[in-house]
């Protein structure tokens, strides 16, 4: 079958990402990486409003390391990155979803040699954003959550990470901050630099993994396909990691249950700004039940892989949508128990209704969570028009 380049034909139970062409992929990246933004930010807020600023970024902070800690070492093994040196973490950070390509944190890179580099961010739309609209954030954010996380980011234990510059700044033509990576303990032999290492090349060649030169103008666009997917999957991961870790940091604070309220709301405000983007990008006119499910699939946290879904159509706009007892369900249910009920049973409809974006699908939970152990379903719900 012909790789789609959008959605527009008919609903495919079976999807997978796959399917799609490289250019619809890298579409539906853009949209993650907003996600992933949105995300954290609706956390961040969730808790700011109810607890204040410092509560705010002691959640952020735990959350962000765990990240760090769980993800980053999945993608330099993915893009079989060696961590041999400073070079090489900067390729780590070129892969998550906030990344170090593009526009969301553009830098300009000084390679003195494999073991000392220079990067420097011009650009920073969260310090800019914080300028306009909430000062006061700027000293925590920059000066105390920056460092720990960007350490941990660069994976390797083996390169320091001394920031020579951070914000505050005194007017914005100044750069929004500088960080020197060294290596520590750098194997004998003369140091190779910049011409045996980088590609200053603007337009990368495609690539299957970062085992090559180091490509500071790197885009997604040089990924191949299946180099594309694997680390569209990692994300995927990387997606429940970030939720999870706000909320135990949440849980840890303020008990379960208000980290299951801080929780809901946090994905109704990132499902009501995000799942409404798929509709245009892959081209989806929401006539029937059957197009609205096509925006299930699209998400990092979709029903192609991390809730794997089974339908039972009864005509266009009556569906019967199964979710089965897979990897993601059974780990959240052991890890946490006590976040069924307010997910599934207080914000199971509300959010599947901003899922679905279309306000006249009806939904209705046929089975919820709790389940017992021989049980392979994990939820079941009917959709009508």
């Amino acid at each position: 079958m012909a790789e789609m380049n959008d959605y527009s034909g008919p609903f495919r139970p079976d999807m997978k990402l796959e399917d799609f062409s490289k250019d619809f992929l890298l579409k539906l990246a853009k949209h993650w990486q907003w996600s992933w933004m949105q995300l954290d930010a609706a956390w961040f807020n969730q808790v700011h409003d109810r607890f204040g600023i410092a509560p705010a970024f002691e959640c952020d902070l735990s959350m962000w390391l765990r990240c760090a800690e769980r993800c980053n070492p999945r993608y330099a093994r993915i893009a079989k990155i060696p961590l041999k040196n400073a070079v090489d973490c900067l390729k780590v950070l070129q892969l998550p979803l906030d990344n170090t390509m593009g526009a969301l944190w553009p830098t300009e890179t000084e390679i003195k040699n494999e073991h000392h580099v220079v990067i420097t961010v011009n650009r920073c739309p969260a310090l800019e954003w914080c300028e306009r609209e909430a000062p006061e954030r700027i000293v925590p954010m920059c000066r105390w959550l920056e460092p720990q996380l960007i350490d941990k980011y660069k994976v390797s234990r083996d390169v320091s990470l001394v920031p020579t510059k951070l914000a505050p700044r005194s007017s914005p033509e100044e750069i929004a901050c500088q960080w020197e990576y060294v290596t520590m303990y750098p194997e004998k032999g003369e140091a190779r630099d910049e011409e045996e290492l980088v590609d200053w090349t603007t337009d990368a060649p495609e690539v299957d993994d970062l085992t090559g030169p180091y490509y500071p103008n790197l885009t997604h666009e040089s990924f191949s396909k299946s180099f594309l997917v694997k680390i569209m999957n990692a994300w995927q991961y990387g997606w429940l990691v970030m939720n999870e870790g706000y909320y135990f940091a949440a849980e840890e604070r303020f008990g379960s249950e208000v980290a299951g309220e801080l929780e809901l709301k946090a994905w109704m405000t990132m499902a009501e700004k995000v799942n409404r983007r798929y509709v245009a990008t892959a081209s989806i006119k929401l006539g029937t039940v059957l197009d609205s499910l096509k925006l299930l699939q699209l998400p990092m946290d979709n029903a192609l892989g991390l809730f794997p879904a089974t339908y039972e159509v009864r005509d266009p706009n009556h569906v019967v949508v199964t979710v089965a007892k897979g990897k993601t369900p059974e780990y959240l249910e052991g890890a946490s128990p006590e976040r069924t009920p307010p997910m599934y049973h207080a914000g199971g409809e509300p959010l599947m209704e901003r899922y679905l974006v279309n306000s006249n699908v009806k939904i209705k939970p046929l089975r919820l969570p709790p389940r017992d152990g021989a049980d392979t379903v994990d939820c079941c719900w009917e959709l009508t028009m």
